[in-house]
């Protein structure tokens, strides 16, 4: 764990690096489980503010042994921050894979996909920069390829994948205008280009039939919604089918009966705090409360507890308890988040009510503060520090809503990888799945993200574990330079000060009574 930009995904390469150093055999799938990586970082990572290769997702590595030697391995995701692909921040960039493909695709293979000049398209930012970066995203691009050949990417299906990203982008461009016959909204004349190019000549993405399903009785930015939710479900769905033939690939093949150990590696999202903070690092953020929560559980409650049981002479020592705020996020039914479903429930409520909500309930929190003068925002007092939260957008996100008609187009897609989105998933550990049954399809984000949070955290309740807190040396991205005050700020905020003292003080070798009657 870490702030964002401590080193939490470099020290999670190292550390599988070394693990497969240590089981000394050189197998074709502990080769493949280091370079699953560069794949996951194109479709999963982006350039923030505060680190120029972010994981825009959670990850969890379970490594399977049996004796010393890796029988397979098995990845889940958490939380695919699929909002970055339909907008991004002054400064952050869209998931690295669309950058890659500029620079790698050859002007044919651009042509075949619909692709244009970069500048051209509203869901890609940032500058294109010197020849130097587009050589390294060449050099990445290429890196990909290899990386979907070895994890058995059929070259049709790589081509599919490609498609769809070139479509998603495309897409990006339609807007619409109101029709003026029937009051009704139609795809604008100028972007009639954009949503062929979008359906890719052969139907690949989208059939044209998007076109009349999204000109539907309604306000030119519901429609807009609408092709952003499709966006987003999209790629979600290419990242969720990356992940799965991933885990085919590193899948064990040993007899079921064999007992096999298990190492596992979590690197999760750091904690975020921007100029502008919006839902996404609200749910970051919670995930970040709740692994030190558990971080502190397992240092402080647990080592107290085995020290009073076997009646040392000890002095409590106290610590941080971040308890008091996730209480005021996650309790029922007046927590932050619940107050977030039940205003999601009303068609008539805005971010504003959303908002008023939760300053009548948590007036006199002293981890709440409500906004200053006219913003539409509120603060938390989270374990690593005060982040205010612009609320603009966090109905609508919670809301996640894909129309029905729009389902339809998946279904009827002739991609194969798009038409699983019609099917009903068990909410798992991917965002990339969407719930689609007959009725008006609303689903509520945050049950979905906490459902797969209390599963990642009974996993690591159930684990023997062992913490590694990466420390982020400096805010200016700089090698070399050790910023003394933010360096203490973190020891301090992540207990690490008191931690040394109960290292220090306590009882570091725990060996059973057979060792002590032994030695």
């Amino acid at each position: 764990s870490g702030e964002s930009g401590a080193g939490k995904t470099e020290s999670t390469k190292l550390l599988l690096q070394h693990i497969m150093n240590l089981c000394k055999g050189n197998s074709q799938l502990e080769q493949q489980i280091l370079q699953v990586n560069p794949l996951l970082e194109a479709f999963g990572n982006a350039q923030t503010v505060m680190n120029d290769n972010s994981s825009r997702f959670g990850k969890y590595i379970q490594l399977r042994f049996q004796k010393n030697t890796v029988q397979g391995a098995k990845l889940s995701e958490y939380l695919l921050e699929k909002s970055r692909v339909v907008r991004q921040d002054t400064g952050e960039r869209n998931f690295h894979i669309f950058y890659y493909m500029f620079a790698g695709l050859s002007s044919e293979q651009k042509e075949m996909y619909g692709l244009l000049d970069p500048s051209l398209y509203r869901y890609i930012s940032g500058r294109f920069g010197t020849q130097e970066v587009a050589e390294h995203w060449k050099q990445k691009y290429q890196e990909v390829c290899n990386a979907l050949d070895m994890v058995g990417f059929q070259e049709q299906e790589q081509v599919d994948m490609q498609a769809i990203l070139a479509g998603v982008l495309s897409l990006g461009n339609v807007t619409f205008e109101p029709e003026e016959s029937n009051g009704s909204v139609k795809v604008s004349e100028a972007s009639q280009g954009w949503l062929k190019a979008a359906a890719v000549s052969h139907n690949k993405f989208m059939s044209p039939a998007l076109l009349q399903s999204l000109s539907v009785s309604c306000c030119c930015s519901l429609c807009a919604d609408a092709r952003d939710s499709i966006a987003k479900v999209a790629y979600g769905r290419v990242f969720g089918w990356i992940v799965c033939k991933i885990n085919e690939l590193l899948a064990e093949n040993v007899d079921p009966e064999v007992e096999l150990r298990e190492i596992g590696i979590l690197d999760i999202f750091g904690f975020e705090n921007f100029a502008v903070n919006r839902f996404e690092q609200l749910c970051i953020n919670l995930a970040n409360e709740q692994l030190q929560h558990f971080f502190n559980h397992h240092i402080f409650q647990l080592e107290q507890a085995a020290y009073k049981e076997e009646g040392l002479p000890w002095e409590t020592i106290t610590f941080n308890n971040n308890e008091p705020i996730l209480n005021l996020l996650l309790a029922k039914p007046l927590g932050l988040l619940s107050l977030l479903d039940e205003q999601s429930a009303f068609p008539q409520a805005t971010d504003k009510t959303f908002v008023d909500k939760l300053n009548s309930s948590f007036k006199g929190n002293l981890h709440f503060q409500p906004a200053r003068g006219r913003v539409l925002g509120f603060s938390i007092i989270h374990y690593a520090g005060k982040v205010q939260y612009a609320a603009r957008g966090f109905l609508e996100k919670n809301r996640d809503t894909v129309p029905a008609n729009v389902r339809g187009l998946f279904i009827n897609s002739v991609t194969p990888l798009l038409i699983p989105l019609h099917i009903h998933h068990e909410p798992g550990p991917t965002l990339a799945r969407v719930k689609c049954g007959h009725e008006a399809h609303v689903k509520l984000l945050w049950g979905e993200k906490t459902h797969s949070l209390m599963v990642l955290m009974e996993r690591m309740y159930s684990a023997n574990p062992h913490f590694v807190r990466c420390i982020k040396p400096n805010s200016q991205k700089e090698p070399g330079v050790l910023d003394n005050q933010m360096v203490l700020l973190q020891l301090r905020y992540n207990g690490l000060l008191e931690t040394i003292r109960i290292r220090r003080d306590g009882f570091s070798w725990r060996p059973s009574f057979e060792e002590f009657a032994e030695r």
